[in-house]
């Protein structure tokens, strides 16, 4: 038996969980199991399978307990009452199963918070997908939704892709059973809770102070630089963080809309070999913005200043557990939308910022998530994760600097199989944060690519016409490239599945 304390960067996200922002992480993968001839993948196969596989990570079992008065960050225990079957959930889409309806229950999945009084994940079991562009009659789908402050979407994948076999086998499921012990967690007492909540509170704010006197130029330039933007968002409305305000800084509702597809992988390397140095990355940044700008130049909402991305990149160590939780970097990215596209715009992404994913980039690694949060005491963390979606918020303020946030995911480059069904394609959906309403994911999986976004309904009440810009995007990539080089198409590059 064992006590396990929530980190300081975990922590921020439970801090920050409420009903308009739930701070969950989703998976999304799609398969085909025609191969399987007239049989099919059952329900009870999956559930076997995943309950063979629980073992893989302690926090499938575990729960959190809070702090009274949110005096320290929470604690994990292991669930007592652990059912199963609370957890893994099936569902099916009505006539005709298309990609819009798809795409609308995903949304009203993503949409609702998890329970915090049980183990922070679900599992769904969506079949139905009959009339998808890309997936053949009778595929399906599973949707993983697990809490940011359990793991990152980075964890949850290296978990979800731990599933997967590289050859087609039905009985997968009967063979996968995985002995992996793990020490029992239990929460301390109360009376414990608030001794050392106490002790930690005051070691924290000790380091705090040692690091605000260590950082003092640094931070008085900082505190400059944001007292002269305070003094313009005065004069011009302008964001705090300096960031163009668009539709998407706005505070957030509880309702979540999805879309994206799937693009050919071997369009984007052509696109991004235009630009020597250039990585698919770059690429997509250039097409997510691209897809941003066009939505909101046709309703007039585009400014002057060209759009900002936060970009998450997986800091781990190669070699590092998986199960860490987060470890995560963020970055400010220019996507010099003002700039033309797709060629002249790819250019200034790579120049402004050639290494993107590296973690040994100092402009990376200087701003890990973690280091922003391990020395704040608990009690003030919490009141800045109450108030995170207030108009006027400090948490607000310093998410907004990305006008979109934008995650990329590398998968297999081999095919994956789920009980003899082959893996078309996988997503991921974060969690939107006031400040910063638009995400956008990149995935890597074979031959394809997925793009795919996530956003408030009040922001983007008109999903299918972000989904349209993005094809457009891409499909101006295409018409560059065919011009260009006088070649065929490379399939279509606006497929939904």
């Amino acid at each position: 038996m064992a006590i396990y304390q929530v980190d300081s960067e975990d922590a921020n996200f439970l801090f920050l969980e409420k009903t308009e922002s739930p701070t969950h992480i989703s998976l999304l993968y799609l398969y085909d199991q025609s191969a399987l001839g007239g049989d099919f993948v059952r329900f009870t196969q999956i559930r076997q399978h995943i309950a063979n596989r629980l073992n893989s990570a302690p926090v499938f079992r575990q729960k959190i307990r809070q702090t009274p008065g949110n005096i320290d960050f929470p604690y994990w225990e292991n669930d007592q009452r652990f059912d199963l079957d609370f957890h893994i959930r099936h569902l099916g889409l009505p006539k005709p199963g298309d990609w819009r309806q798809f795409c609308i229950q995903i949304a009203r999945l993503h949409s609702r918070p998890l329970d915090l009084s049980r183990p922070l994940w679900e599992l769904y079991v969506i079949e139905g997908l009959d009339n998808v562009e890309g997936c053949p009659a009778n595929s399906f789908a599973l949707y993983l939704k697990v809490h940011h402050g359990a793991m990152d979407e980075f964890t949850a994948l290296e978990l979800m892709q731990s599933l997967h076999l590289y050859t087609a086998d039905p009985q997968q499921h009967e063979h996968s059973q995985q002995k992996v012990a793990h020490l029992v967690a239990k929460a301390p007492s109360t009376t414990q809770m608030l001794a050392f909540g106490l002790l930690n509170n005051t070691l924290r704010s000790s380091r705090l102070a040692l690091q605000l006197a260590s950082n003092w130029s640094t931070l008085g330039r900082i505190a400059t630089g944001l007292a002269l933007r305070l003094a313009r968002r005065a004069i011009d409305g302008e964001s705090v963080s300096g960031t163009p305000s668009t539709r998407f800084a706005a505070p957030l509702s509880s309702s979540r809309v999805f879309d994206g597809g799937f693009y050919p992988r071997a369009l984007l390397e052509k696109y991004a070999a235009e630009v020597p140095g250039a990585t698919v990355s770059h690429a997509l940044l250039a097409i997510c913005g691209e897809a941003m700008r066009s939505y909101l130049q046709g309703l007039n909402e585009l400014g002057a200043e060209p759009l900002q991305a936060m970009l998450a990149v997986n800091v781990r160590n190669a070699g590092a557990h998986a199960l860490i939780g987060n470890n995560i970097a963020v970055t400010q990215v220019a996507m010099h939308t003002d700039l033309d596209y797709p060629v002249s715009r790819l250019q200034a992404i790579f120049a402004t910022h050639p290494e993107l994913q590296s973690i040994e980039n100092e402009e990376l690694t200087s701003f890990r998530l973690r280091s922003l949060y391990e020395n704040l005491p608990a009690p003030l963390m919490a009141w800045l994760g109450r108030t995170a979606n207030s108009k006027n918020s400090v948490t607000r303020e310093v998410l907004s600097a990305g006008n979109c946030g934008v995650s990329e995911m590398t998968g297999s480059e081999k095919p994956l199989y789920l009980m003899g069904a082959r893996l078309i394609g996988f997503t991921g959906i974060p969690p939107l944060f006031s400040g910063c309403g638009l995400m956008f994911t990149t995935s890597f999986y074979c031959d394809r690519v997925g793009i795919t976004f996530v956003s408030d309904s009040s922001m983007l009440p008109d999903s299918r016409v972000m989904r349209r810009c993005l094809d457009e995007a891409v499909h101006k990539v295409e018409q560059y490239l065919l011009e260009k080089n006088h070649s065929k198409p490379l399939r279509s590059a606006s497929r939904r599945g």
